[in-house]
């Protein structure tokens, strides 16, 4: 599809013009006339013309599904039974506006990208027909070694024409953006993933808890095992500034949230979180059944064995265990944990980690992980040891392994508050502790 982009350009550029009373053809003709003057103006500032035509001129939301199709619901369709009716609705709508976000800024980029090619040098309005909300346009950019048709289905949104459906020469560019982003579409990998491909990043947000509001319960965790569902879910959102933060105490209730996410860990093998520990239960030991307490744990869940039994790697904050230490409790089917922090030397302090997954699950489970995850698991607890735990989670992210090799891959804590109530009976009414779903 040589010249596809570019002639996307030129169509959206002479359209822009035409905002009030398009159904005029005489006026959009005329919009021709101008658009020498009105690209080489784009070509000064090619991102701010972008960003506005697509934000004005593109039927974003049909465009979006034209493209993606049912890929969204496929992807989120095991939250079903994790999550109750509404909380599952309001994880749907949420996801829905993150991918049109996330379109909408892959087509401002790449919009802007082709506005400064100096390749496009003319456009040709074969015809333009209207009937009512509805039209068409038959164009042909202009190229050196030729043209491109282009064919446009407009609807009128008040008193701008927007673009609903666009082929270049024959070929829809929904089909060009879904073809460019099959795999992850085939495999239904989790919406990160997509978000990460198209604004071109090499680390997926797993998440960074911005999808909840402060005091709140994590939109899209919820009690991973089926008897813990109708304990307390103490874990809240919070808020300092731009960034949010999960915080979690435990007592007696001992839960682990998990979330689906599926990313393929050969390619983002590379895994970075912040957390932070306001309290350790006293003497926990992740040997022992009765001090098996962690004021902070992270479990990865990679996939299933032929029983169904999840293959999974847990990295902790250690009340008693050294840093480095990595073992199991002597049980069957008990998962390997990583000691990663340990004791008080940063208590009350926000810590950045890193590690490496295709490496521990080489080391601890065999071989390369499966392709695609089933999804992360988080919990502090203290029931074993029948104390207290707390601790808080941030920014948890997916990189890939030349991230890593180059140095990319660095601290993101910063902007994390440094000041947090000691405990939970420290903080102040109206806070994640007592705020209600």
């Amino acid at each position: 599809m040589k010249y596809l982009h570019r002639a996307v350009a030129f169509l959206l550029l002479s359209l822009a013009w035409v905002a009030d009373g398009l159904a005029d053809t005489a006026e959009f003709q005329a919009s021709i006339s101008r658009l020498d003057g009105l690209l080489q103006a784009s070509r000064r500032e090619p991102a701010v013309w972008a960003n506005q035509f697509v934000q004005d001129h593109v039927a974003l939301d049909r465009v979006t599904q034209a493209t993606f199709g049912g890929y969204l619901e496929v992807s989120l369709e095991t939250y079903d039974d994790l999550l109750s009716g509404p909380r599952f609705h309001r994880l749907i709508a949420h996801y829905r506006d993150r991918l049109a976000t996330a379109f909408q800024a892959k087509l401002q980029a790449d919009l802007a990208n082709l506005l400064a090619n100096p390749a496009l040098h003319g456009l040709k309005l074969e015809n333009i027909t209207t009937e009512g909300s509805r039209g068409q346009a038959n164009v042909h950019a202009l190229f050196p070694d030729g043209h491109v048709s282009l064919l446009a289905n407009l609807i009128r949104s008040g008193k701008t024409w927007k673009i609903a459906t666009l082929k270049i020469a024959s070929r829809s560019v929904s089909t060009h953006y879904r073809h460019l982003y099959k795999k992850t579409i085939a495999e239904h990998y989790s919406l990160p993933v997509l978000e990460a491909q198209m604004a071109e990043r090499d680390y997926v947000v797993l998440d960074d808890f911005t999808a909840t509001w402060d005091g709140h319960q994590p939109m899209d965790w919820g009690a991973w095992k089926e008897k813990d569902r109708v304990k307390p879910m103490l874990y809240r959102i919070e808020q300092h500034d731009e960034r949010h933060y999960l915080t979690a105490r435990d007592s007696t209730y001992s839960v682990i949230v998990g979330k689906f996410v599926q990313w393929n860990p050969r390619q983002y093998p590379i895994m970075t979180w912040c957390w932070r520990a306001n309290a350790l239960p006293p003497g926990g030991n992740e040997f022992l059944d009765d001090t098996n307490d962690s004021a902070a744990g992270i479990y990865v869940i990679f996939s299933q064995n032929f029983l169904g039994i999840p293959k999974q790697l847990k990295y902790v904050w250690s009340t008693t265990l050294p840093e480095g230490t990595v073992g199991r409790r002597d049980k069957i089917f008990r998962p390997w944990f990583y000691v990663v922090e340990s004791g008080k030397n940063k208590l009350g302090q926000w810590a950045f980690e890193t590690v490496d997954l295709e490496k521990h699950h080489k080391d601890k489970l065999g071989g390369q992980p499966a392709e695609r995850t089933i999804g992360l698991g988080l919990l502090t607890d203290a029931n074993s040891t029948r104390s207290y735990a707390e601790a808080y989670y941030a920014d948890m992210r997916a990189w890939t392994r030349d991230a890593l090799d180059s140095g990319r891959v660095t601290d993101h804590c910063g902007g994390l508050p440094r000041q947090l109530a000691r405990n939970a009976r420290d903080s102040k009414p109206g806070s994640a502790y007592s705020a209600e779903e």
